[in-house]
């Protein structure tokens, strides 16, 4: 199901309308024919046909306008049809000789051409105008935000016209959001693009980096359900890649980890596993040791304080191999590895055999780990897994 833009979304993206909605001439007759003579102003000084009398008329005091007719009335005189359309496509024009270079002023003259245009260009000319400005945007630095802006704002217009380029300003306007830390307002951009209907044609690689990055943005908003479901699908669109194996793994423990956010903890012990295997093929140790520690856990608290599986076993193949690799080369990860495995592994122990870890007195009782909640906080759910 879409989800509709919300009034506040749609008018910061709308940045060119609101700039022609501002009335340009004084308050004695703005109301009358402020946007045509402001829109003359700026069309008049480009139109090379019309400049230099749309320059002594249109610009001259109001109280020199001929009395027989009104300021509006001599503004149409002055505009051609198709006048504002030609200044907006010049203004279009000088904004693309200026984009390498220049990007700023590209922006700039983009800008003006939607305002001098809004009237009689089409819909597409619009539309088209409003994707380069996204790329003018784009190419400024710390900018995230405001290519997310146009970019929605460009998508909005592509979206009766073409609804795959109007999917792929979705999916520009999401990534920025995202980079730009603004989770609820990626997510809203990654709802429209991905779970609106229209067909994505990304090849599967980069359509699981996109999937991905939208998982990532649920999980900072703990909706962690929906964001196991988009790192699975994401994971799924590149199983069968030789070149992807390692991200291929990478998002079936993300994965993982996002089910066992919302307690969906025997479909990720099965996620753990799985990665476990697939980090071993490819001699990823680190990796591997923190899937096996995260699956040793729940097999050890299943529901109702049974056991859900032979975490001892788990446990022991992962010591087997971590001792035999610190023995070939005792790297300090590797070190780290086994020393974290055997920590846990009598932590486990002790809670199997009913016993609490000897802790002195005066330690006071022995508080929450910190690093493996019972109930993540929903804020960040990366930080407590990665003591496994």
């Amino acid at each position: 199901m879409v989800r509709p833009v919300s009034d506040r979304f749609a008018a910061e993206n709308d940045d060119a309308r609101a700039e022609s909605a501002a009335p340009a001439e004084p308050a004695a007759h703005a109301a009358l024919v402020g946007p045509v003579v402001h829109a003359a102003r700026i069309g008049g000084a480009i139109d090379e046909g019309a400049g230099h009398d749309a320059e002594l008329r249109v610009g001259a005091p109001a109280g020199q306008v001929n009395a027989s007719g009104s300021a509006a009335a001599e503004a149409a005189r002055l505009l051609e049809p198709g006048s504002l359309a030609r200044a907006a496509r010049k203004l279009a024009t000088i904004a693309a000789a200026r984009l390498i270079d220049a990007p700023d002023a590209a922006e700039a003259q983009l800008r003006r051409a939607l305002v001098v245009g809004a009237a009689e260009l089409g819909a597409r000319e619009r539309a088209e105008l409003r994707t380069r400005l996204v790329t003018a945007v784009a190419a400024q630095p710390g900018r995230a935000r405001d290519v997310a802006r146009a970019a929605a704002a460009a998508a909005a217009d592509w979206a009766p016209i073409s609804p795959a380029d109007s999917t792929h300003l979705w999916i520009v306007a999401g990534r920025s959001w995202h980079r730009a830390r603004s989770h609820t307002e990626a997510v809203r951009a990654f709802d429209q693009a991905l779970l609106g209907g229209a067909a994505v044609g990304y090849p599967p690689g980069e359509l699981a980096r996109v999937r991905a990055v939208f998982a990532e943005s649920l999980n900072h908003l703990g909706r962690y359900r929906e964001a196991a479901w988009q790192f699975t699908e994401a994971a799924r669109l590149i199983a069968a890649s030789p070149t992807e194996r390692h991200r291929h793994a990478d998002l079936l423990w993300s994965a993982a980890v996002a089910r066992e956010c919302c307690g969906q903890e025997s479909e990720a012990l099965g996620g753990y596993l799985r990665a476990a295997g697939l980090w071993g093929e490819q001699d990823k140790i680190v990796p591997r040791a923190r899937c096996l520690r995260a699956a040793a856990w729940l097999q050890l608290r299943g529901p109702g304080g049974t056991l859900r599986g032979p975490w001892w076993v788990t446990l022991d193949v992962l010591l087997t191999e971590l001792n035999r690799l610190v023995a070939a080369d005792p790297a300090a990860h590797h070190v780290e590895e086994l020393r974290r495995t055997r920590s846990q592994f009598a932590q486990m122990c002790a809670q199997a055999s009913g016993t609490a870890e000897h802790r002195p007195a005066e330690a006071g009782p022995r508080p929450r780990r910190a690093d493996r909640p019972r109930f993540p906080e929903p804020s960040d759910p990366y930080e407590w897994w990665r003591s496994y």
